[in-house]
């Protein structure tokens, strides 16, 4: 059954349960004051008619919504937003926008091949009409009511990636941009799958952590505080990416030897190693 939660005044998240696995995949919904909600994230397809039920228990009508990708788990569902409100507005970055929406094809077919059964658990994603699309630049800042939503480009993950700072909460809506946080072993997964490029990745860490976040909800899937204590520790995925992976190559080192090296230097992965009985 779908959770919806008031993590704060005005900020709910919803945690779809995707398949009935909660946990999983989350959407933030905030009321900007004036009637509007705004909504992060879609969720995959799968879940699109549990996220708009969802959304009708809230106070006041869908108006605007953002995406970080168009990756089919953080999109999918988008396009059922129209029948709350056709005149919804989707954000979205520029490479990922006017002709994936509404031919979600171009991006359901890898995905499923990707993905394999978790693909086709979440499913094609619903079009969005281009009419409903509005593409970003970086660094744009969109008012809405008492609510302001700064969009910050963060390719790596993928090249169509964006980040928001939803104001006056400072929360990040990062998506993708730095990893995945496990909150019961306290550490952060790395979203680093191909195809990827890792020094964007790096770099896109780096420019959220500039921006000095007090919160951050991950779309997989819950909102903490320390939002920068958790950036810069998500850094130390600079060390598995770079270094150690450069010595690997150049050292001639097998799996299991890049397996020792990365625990011998990650502090956080050596207790999450040695807490699930790996050393």
């Amino acid at each position: 059954m779908v959770r919806i939660t008031e993590i704060m005044s005005n900020v709910y998240q919803i945690d779809l349960e995707p398949g009935g696995f909660s946990n999983l995949v989350s959407v933030y919904a905030v009321n900007t004051g004036g009637g509007g909600i705004i909504v992060f994230e879609g969720g995959p397809a799968v879940s699109s008619n549990d996220l708009r039920n969802a959304l009708r228990r809230l106070p006041g009508n869908v108006t605007h919504s953002f995406i970080t990708h168009v990756h089919i788990d953080h999109y999918g569902g988008t396009g059922s937003l129209t029948m709350l409100n056709p005149n919804v507005e989707v954000y979205v970055h520029p490479r990922g926008g006017s002709k994936v929406l509404p031919n979600p094809d171009i991006i359901w077919a890898p995905a499923r091949e990707a993905m394999g059964w978790l693909g086709e658990l979440y499913g094609r994603p619903l079009e969005i009409p281009s009419r409903n699309t509005r593409e970003t630049r970086d660094g744009d800042r969109v008012t809405i009511g008492d609510v302001t939503v700064e969009v910050m480009h963060t390719p790596g993950h993928a090249s169509h990636h964006q980040s928001f700072i939803v104001e006056p909460w400072n929360i990040l809506i990062v998506g993708d941009a730095a990893g995945i946080y496990i909150k019961d072993l306290d550490y952060i997964i790395p979203t680093t799958m191909e195809p990827l490029r890792f020094d964007l990745y790096v770099d896109s860490i780096k420019k959220l952590i500039a921006r000095n976040p007090r919160y951050i909800a991950y779309t997989h899937h819950l909102l903490v505080p320390n939002a920068t204590d958790l950036l810069n520790r998500h850094l130390q995925v600079d060390a598995w990416g770079g270094r150690a992976a450069e010595e690997a190559v150049r050292e001639g080192l097998s799996v299991d030897d890049l397996e020792r090296v990365l625990v011998e230097r990650d502090q956080d992965l050596r207790r999450v190693y040695d807490s699930s009985g790996g050393a």
